[in-house]
């Protein structure tokens, strides 16, 4: 079974790659999960996908992994890891491994799949040029078929596989920039519509944990989004909006939009 989380569809797509490639059933992380949901899973192997978020693993993802109920009496599955990342990872590795291991889990393989960059809620960050954007894509295809036959070369050796680029200086992007990032430079609460928004509803149906809604404005002629409290942070709403409508913090004025072209075409 494979269970992602997705922004921009980035890890979208891995998932659904290696699904094909793995024969594996693909699933969702849901909100739900967090608090005891139960899954059945007949299966041997347990795939987590999921985006990098500043060097580490995202919160929400964190989240599910303590809450998540994963019930089958018949096998006990090995537990990989497949993470997005624009360039490295720090030490994300060591933070799902020991979530996962905290839980009473066997891990197995963790490997990286460089895609493009959509971070863009921070000075100094933007998305990639579309010449890097397509070298990324282009060399992915490759990299997630090798992903797959090391995750089936980890199982058949019984040995762990780390396979991600850690980077310059991970510890401190990892034990110090992640736990700022987190307090500091996540949350719903610095996100703003501009008044050109359509009211198209898309950045709704975008988020993943659902918390955004269409809210009428005082003249009840126009809807706009409203973001609850339930963000997980991947910004897919702002890549989403065809006007380019939402802002956050300011810091993403001027900046480009991404959405994985295979998730987009398909959307």
């Amino acid at each position: 079974m494979i269970l992602y989380f997705s922004g921009t569809g980035n890890s979208k797509h891995v998932a659904l790659t290696l699904s094909k490639i793995l024969d594996e059933k693909v699933m969702a992380m849901t909100p739900d999960m967090r608090s005891g949901m139960q899954i059945q899973h007949p299966d041997t192997r347990i795939i987590w996908v999921f985006p990098i978020y500043s060097w580490g693993v995202p919160p929400y993802v964190m989240d599910v992994i303590k809450g998540i109920n994963l019930i089958d009496k018949s096998s006990v599955p090995i537990h990989h890891a497949v993470v997005t990342c624009g360039d490295d990872c720090g030490l994300a590795d060591r933070m799902w491994r020991r979530a996962i291991n905290k839980r009473g889990w066997s891990d197995g393989a963790i490997l990286s799949v460089q895609m493009p960059n959509n971070y863009v809620a921070m000075m100094g960050f933007d998305v990639d040029s579309k010449e890097l954007e397509t070298e990324k894509l282009a060399n992915s295809s490759a990299r997630i078929t090798h992903v797959a036959e090391t995750i089936l070369e980890c199982e058949k050796s019984e040995t762990r596989i780390t396979d991600i680029v850690h980077g310059n200086y991970a510890w401190i992007k990892t034990r110090v920039i992640y736990p700022w990032f987190k307090r500091y430079a996540m949350g719903p609460e610095k996100f703003s519509v501009t008044e050109s928004c359509i009211s198209c509803g898309k950045c709704a149906d975008m988020c993943p944990l659902g918390n955004i809604s269409m809210k009428k404005d005082n003249s009840g002629d126009k809807r706009h989004p409203e973001w609850g409290k339930d963000c997980a942070g991947c910004l897919g709403c702002y890549h989403t909006c065809p006007v380019h409508a939402i802002d956050y913090a300011h810091a993403t004025n001027g900046k480009g939009q991404y959405l994985n072209p295979q998730i987009r075409q398909n959307r």
